[in-house]
């Protein structure tokens, strides 16, 4: 079971790999085409390679993030008992708590920066948009932890100390993205490549879909393939 696992997990990073450099590509090309709404959106002062480069850096962030939130959807998917599923969840919660705490201080220490005049407007608002894209993630994270803790008998909670209005709050906070003035900057940023992490259609609410063998069909990894790969490992 844990061999595949990996396989299935590794299968996904490869995918990211090959998924980074065609985003940077669809970046360039739309470039220019999104001048004029950069423009509208407050980006008049960011140069054409920061907007590149911001534009970059959102998606290798929204790539990690899917492949954080499978990553987490399939140790869910497998852990067999209540108390491994808590297990798992009371893990994801102080990983996300952690995580949240640290880009909440980046944050913080952005807007430091930028009214000391330290940091570039373009450098700024490249800075902000990769960080709540990266906040986003976390608030799908303990959306999904908050459903499955919400399904375990009360006593299995409470042996794992897990407080399922702890992991809601947790959530919020994640969703408060910095504030309206950074979420609009992210959106600036990402402009429409950026909606599967700030849209609506990326309910926060909603669980992972990350059942196993859907997960090993659509990064195309057949059993055939992981039944080649465990024998090469023997």
């Amino acid at each position: 079971m844990n061999r595949t696992i990996s396989i299935t997990l590794a299968a996904v990073l490869v995918v990211a790999m090959v998924a980074v450099p065609l985003a940077a590509a669809s970046v360039s090309s739309s470039a220019n085409g999104q001048a004029a709404s950069d423009s509208e959106a407050g980006n008049e002062s960011i140069k054409p390679g920061e907007q590149f480069a911001a534009a970059v850096g959102v998606q290798n962030a929204e790539i990690e993030g899917n492949v954080s939130e499978r990553a987490f959807g399939v140790r869910i998917a497998n852990a067999e008992t209540n108390e491994s599923k808590a297990a798992v969840v009371a893990a994801q919660f102080d990983e996300t708590d952690a995580r949240l705490t640290e880009l909440e201080g980046r944050l913080e220490d952005l807007n430091e920066s930028r009214e000391a005049g330290n940091i570039s407007e373009g450098r700024y608002r490249a800075e902000v948009a990769t960080t709540v894209v990266r906040m986003r993630t976390l608030e799908r994270q303990a959306a999904t932890a908050e459903t499955t803790a919400t399904g375990l008998p009360e006593a299995v909670l409470t042996e794992h100390d897990i407080d399922v209005d702890s992991i809601r709050t947790l959530r919020d906070r994640a969703g408060d993205l910095g504030g309206p003035e950074t979420a609009e900057i992210a959106r600036s940023i990402a402009g429409d490549d950026g909606e599967r992490s700030l849209g609506p259609d990326r309910d926060p609410s909603s669980p992972i879909d990350v059942g196993g063998d859907n997960l090993t069909d659509e990064v195309g990894v057949s059993g055939d393939d992981e039944t080649a790969a465990e024998s090469s490992e023997a």
